[in-house]
């Protein structure tokens, strides 16, 4: 793996502190957006919004904390090492930095397991047949499963609880790396999970093909948060390979463990809330909502607009009204 992975490394705190602010501004914007999307639709608040809205904290406070790290703590810069090439453990920015990057670890983890629910409850809002709201059920156990789980092995990396896990401190910690690696893939493989779950309903949606296709591209939007999860595992190993041959130089080898947290929890914010944005889009169209006839009861469409069309169908029972989907 050490010989296909390259990734260069060249940092600086103007680039740690002008990422995190970029990503402070996109989740907040994309959030906006949404918001701006449900008044739009005439419609209120669900849950998938308020996690989305419990996951904007988090991302915000991953923005703050990276900007903390690059402004107080040499995030992004060489550490200062004493005469014999070895690190000062004391050096207040060394000190912040580790505080920082224990803070970090916490708040995406807890952030990601917010987006990933949100994501399931906009699902089971859309697709109401009950084999799919109890898969969907159980992929959300999954996640709230995950994201305890890697909460609190952040938070007991050391035990005592400490943030200073690296050997030197002379700890009781267990192996960063391995435990970054572990939350990397399994996050992976979580994401695939959801992202996989909408296709066979689609596909089983009586539409026109390009009109099933479009509804399968607007799930298939959240592929980007899979994209950025398997670039923050293979950054992860790069990062473990390059802490073997400098770790004494920690704030600027670890930098990108900071950033693609950010960047991630960020992104996710945006790629769950990219689906609600349809009608945002029909305004600035100046095009009036319409709504062909599915074989599937559906939900997300018909809560944006919060109408119900009086010949819509479904595979149900002929005396409820259907929910249907552009």
């Amino acid at each position: 793996m050490s010989a296909t992975i390259h990734i260069a490394d060249d940092y600086s705190q103007s680039q740690m502190i002008g990422i995190g602010i970029f990503f402070i501004i996109l989740p907040i914007a994309a959030v906006g957006l949404r918001v701006w999307a449900k008044v739009l639709g005439r419609r209120g608040i669900a849950g998938d919004d308020m996690l989305i809205f419990c996951a904007l904290v988090f991302a915000i406070g991953c923005g703050i904390v990276q900007l903390v790290a690059a402004i107080d703590g040499q995030l992004g810069q060489h550490q200062t090492v004493m005469p014999n090439g070895q690190p000062i453990l004391e050096d207040p920015r060394f000190v912040k930095y580790e505080k920082c990057k224990f803070a970090v670890n916490i708040l995406s983890t807890v952030g990601l397991g917010f987006t990933k629910s949100s994501f399931l409850l906009f699902y089971m809002g859309i697709f109401t047949t009950k084999r799919f709201r109890t898969s969907a059920q159980v992929v959300l156990g999954l996640v709230v499963s995950w994201a305890v789980a890697f909460f609190f092995a952040n938070l007991f990396t050391c035990y005592p609880i400490s943030p200073f896990i690296e050997a030197f401190y002379q700890n009781h910690c267990v192996d960063g790396l391995a435990l970054w690696y572990a939350m990397a893939i399994s996050d992976i493989i979580v994401d695939f999970f959801i992202l996989i779950m909408p296709i066979p309903m689609v596909l089983k949606l009586q539409l026109p093909l390009h009109q099933r296709i479009g509804v399968l591209a607007m799930f298939l939007l959240g592929a980007t948060v899979i994209a950025f999860s398997i670039t923050r595992a293979l950054v992860y190993v790069h990062v473990g390979q390059r802490l073997n041959e400098h770790y004494n130089d920690e704030t600027y080898y670890t930098s990108p463990v900071f950033f693609w947290a950010t960047i991630e929890l960020s992104t996710a914010v945006l790629s769950a809330s990219l689906p609600t944005y349809r009608p945002i889009w029909l305004n600035l169209r100046s095009r009036r909502i319409t709504r062909p006839k599915l074989t599937y009861r559906l939900r997300s469409y018909s809560r944006e607009t919060g109408d119900y069309p009086e010949n819509a169908t479904h595979d149900g029972d002929p005396n409820e009204r259907g929910h249907t989907i552009d």
